[in-house]
């Protein structure tokens, strides 16, 4: 009965995740709309070119540390804890856990996209865009929901309640 409701919490959990994923990969192509929507606007009140190019190089510089912030604070938040309580009122802890550090990392990774979105409503090309889009759509793709995850951190947590004594 609770591999049961622990498999139906999974499926519901990797589907809303997979929900999410999508909407903000899409996202992204929403902002890529966007710019080519506004470009004619833009191209005429571009702002000076050596504020742009600085700008851009600290963006790429943060959209680098962000991919890796993404990566370690997921690494981190998917930890298992033995000296936590075992939980009473949610049959499987790990869902929330799991989803929490997914929309992190996604959330993250999109930030790296709308830097692109930025730098480009105040006058940059459409290369640095596409350059920033792409670069959040591979971290998108690298950090999505994994099932696989979804359940080491389930036995992981079955493992570490059947290790600590109830109190």
């Amino acid at each position: 009965m609770a591999e049961a409701q622990e498999k139906d919490a999974i499926e519901k959990g990797m589907q809303t995740l997979w929900f999410i994923w999508a909407a903000m990969l899409g996202s992204l192509l929403i902002y890529v709309f966007l710019c080519y929507q506004l470009s004619e606007t833009i191209r005429s009140s571009a702002g000076s070119d050596s504020f742009i190019e600085l700008f851009r190089n600290i963006l790429f510089g943060v959209g680098a540390v962000t991919f890796f912030i993404a990566f370690f604070l997921r690494r981190t938040m998917l930890s298992v804890r033995a000296g936590l309580p075992k939980s009473k009122l949610n049959a499987a802890p790990f869902v929330p856990k799991y989803a929490t550090a997914v929309i992190v990392s996604l959330a993250l990774s999109e930030g790296i996209g709308i830097y692109g979105f930025v730098l480009f409503l105040l006058g940059d090309s459409f290369q640095t865009l596409y350059t920033f889009i792409a670069v959040s759509a591979l971290a998108m793709v690298f950090y999505r929901p994994k099932r696989v995850e979804l359940e080491r951190l389930a036995v992981a947590y079955k493992k570490r309640d059947e290790s600590v004594p109830e109190m």
